[in-house]
């Protein structure tokens, strides 16, 4: 198993994919961080939405909006991450090579989900950094007070507890990009359906909630509502958190943090679950 690991793993740090979705993580903190510095000091209106700005530029909102752009934008390439790598194998007709040289079809890919599980979690920790180092930036270009009295014990272990539960809620929709590589027997399937789903269901809970009735109840059982439950702990201006939910004055009332993690549990497993069986149902085909 340590073999198969160690191989999926080589084959993603020599790809160049896997270098240019890093690149790209980066790209968009920086990118995000300058925006936000340019209209914070644009004279616009709403003063009172230009200061929640003003307050995500400073050090103390530095780690949180760092792990908000990692569950949205990060999320996205998480998943272009983990549906290539499995769709690759289909698509550069090394499948069947792949299966013969592993023990077992189940190790196969236990192995190749635990590489890009590791990827992640590395770009994960670049990401913070570059958040961070642009924070430290934005405080020099801005003119805000370098105050670093906010790290305390209890900031950082909050931050180390969000940087898992980060993770945790983008894993649904990297294992439906796994699932779907696998039904299409190539990458591009798996990048269309996780990041379509990823992005659509904020338009349709939204719908759901201007619905109201039985149809609002909907969206507490759908991972956005419930990754969105979850996120809403990193404690970030209203502005940030929501996404697409809640505009025009609607109220809504998101899961509980429970709630969220046994929903988001659930699809996760399911969705590994068919994974796994429908790989192992079906032949390979290079």
């Amino acid at each position: 198993m340590i073999r198969l690991i160690s191989s999926e793993m080589f084959k993603l740090r020599k790809r160049s994919m896997t270098r240019v979705l890093l690149f790209v993580l980066i790209g968009i903190i920086v990118i995000m961080h300058l925006v936000l510095l340019a209209v914070s000091k644009a004279n616009l209106p709403n003063a009172g939405r230009l200061g929640d700005i003003s307050n995500v530029l400073g050090l103390p909102s530095a780690l949180p909006f760092a792990m908000y752009i990692l569950s949205s934008f990060g999320g996205v390439l998480a998943i272009i991450l983990v549906a290539s790598s499995m769709g690759n194998e289909y698509n550069w007709r090394t499948i069947r090579t792949a299966v013969v040289s592993s023990e077992s079809r189940f190790k196969l890919l236990t192995a190749k989900l635990i590489s890009a599980a590791i990827f992640i979690l590395i770009g994960m920790v670049i990401g913070l950094a570059a958040g961070f180092i642009m924070s430290l930036i934005t405080t020099a270009i801005g003119g805000y007070k370098f105050d670093f009295s906010f790290a305390t014990g209890s900031f950082l272990w909050d931050q180390f507890l969000q940087f898992w539960r980060t993770f945790f809620i983008i894993i649904p929709y990297t294992l439906l990009g796994f699932m779907f590589a696998i039904v299409g027997r190539s990458a591009m399937p798996g990048i269309a359906f996780g990041i379509g789903i990823f992005f659509l269901e904020s338009f349709i809970t939204t719908f759901m909630y201007l619905a109201k009735g039985w149809i609002a109840k909907i969206p507490s059982y759908l991972p956005y509502a419930n990754m969105q439950a979850i996120n809403a702990l990193n404690n970030l201006p209203k502005m940030f958190t929501g996404g697409g939910m809640g505009g025009g004055g609607l109220t809504i009332v998101l899961p509980s943090i429970t709630h969220a993690f046994i929903v988001l549990s659930i699809y996760s497993l399911a969705f590994l679950f068919l994974a796994f069986y429908l790989f192992k149902k079906r032949d390979v085909t290079g």
